[in-house]
């Protein structure tokens, strides 16, 4: 596995190899497997970058510019190739720790493939920098915890329910699957009170079925880490596409692979799952409610007050599938 510190010194190689007519000095990159990875300065100006072989047409449209990284094609000899470019020399650190990491996932015994693992990869990145704010808040990781509780038990039901979780693609509802719909609410310690974001979140239009899941926990030396819930959650897939698959959604997310304050500063039991059905009787603002002014809206509902709605996870979990519940 290529680490960060082994690519620094790559480029501090390159940076005092003097002087180059070609548009880029590199190396080849350790540990790229069966894709053709060079760590590379930009001969004119220094700037640190990647360099990917296209093995393969198809890629035209991938590249970004994002929290001062680019993803551009580049002529390179009487070639073309994909460049990581660091454009802010600021964001050094984050750069190498990408580049670091993408070269992992250029793990395929194929290079189509591996360039295939690579810009997915790539995009899960550049989704995790447009909302960049330097580490996930304490509440932000709590959030998470949650979702991922509800993932590990709709996985046990059924490993090809992966892709229901929504909340990386940022979609309305945390959970969605064939007209049902899951929204994930957790609380650390005592308190029944969770937030309602937006005026849609509680809205079952369009939707066979709405559920609120409330995850309670507590925290204790004895609990589980953020990193060793993400573990158990991938043991239980099987396959190397799925793995990878849930890596990329977590860095949706917002959770970055070096963010150790999130994946190991807090340590949490779960405490209890509730379910509530969204219907007539659940309190909530729809859109029929407020005046047509107000844009969105954020609200507040004490779960202390509906423990008469209240049900065991299960009655929602047992069904998501599709298997009836």
């Amino acid at each position: 596995m290529t680490s960060p510190g082994q690519l620094d010194d790559l480029w501090r190689r390159l940076a005092s190899a003097g002087t180059s007519q070609r548009q880029y000095r590199s190396l080849r990159a350790p540990d790229a497997g069966a894709l053709d990875v060079h760590v590379a300065v930009r001969t004119l100006d220094g700037a640190r970058c990647l360099l990917f072989d296209m093995p393969v047409a198809g890629n035209d449209d991938a590249g970004f510019e994002t929290g001062g990284l680019r993803l551009t094609r580049v002529p390179v000899d009487d070639s073309i190739a994909f460049a990581l470019l660091l454009e802010d020399a600021a964001r050094s650190d984050l750069f190498t720790t990408i580049c670091a990491d993408v070269i992992t996932f250029a793990d395929a015994d194929e290079p189509d493939r591996a360039l295939r693992l690579v810009m997915e990869r790539l995009e899960a990145w550049r989704q995790f920098l447009r909302s960049l704010s330097g580490g996930m808040s304490r509440q932000e990781t709590i959030g998470l915890i949650g979702e991922l509780h509800v993932l590990a038990e709709v996985l046990v039901r059924d490993t090809a329910l992966l892709p229901a979780w929504r909340a990386p693609e940022g979609g309305l509802h945390d959970f969605e699957n064939a007209g049902h719909a899951i929204e994930v609410k957790t609380t650390l310690g005592p308190g029944w009170r969770v937030t309602i974001s937006t005026i849609e979140q509680l809205d079952p239009a369009g939707l066979a079925q709405l559920d609120l899941i409330h995850v309670r926990l507590f925290e204790t030396p004895a609990g589980s880490s953020l990193d060793e819930l993400i573990d158990r959650i991938a043991a239980l897939l099987s396959d190397d596409g799925d793995r990878r698959a849930f890596s990329n959604a977590l860095l949706q997310r917002g959770l970055a692979p070096d963010d150790r304050a999130a994946r190991s500063g807090l340590r949490t039991a779960l405490q209890q799952m509730t379910r509530y059905a969204i219907d007539e009787d659940f309190p909530r603002m729809g859109r029929a409610d407020i005046a047509g002014a107000i844009v969105d809206l954020q609200y507040v509902i004490d779960l202390a007050q509906l423990q008469g709605a209240a049900g065991p996870a299960a009655m929602t979990l047992d069904g998501f599938g599709g298997g009836g519940g």
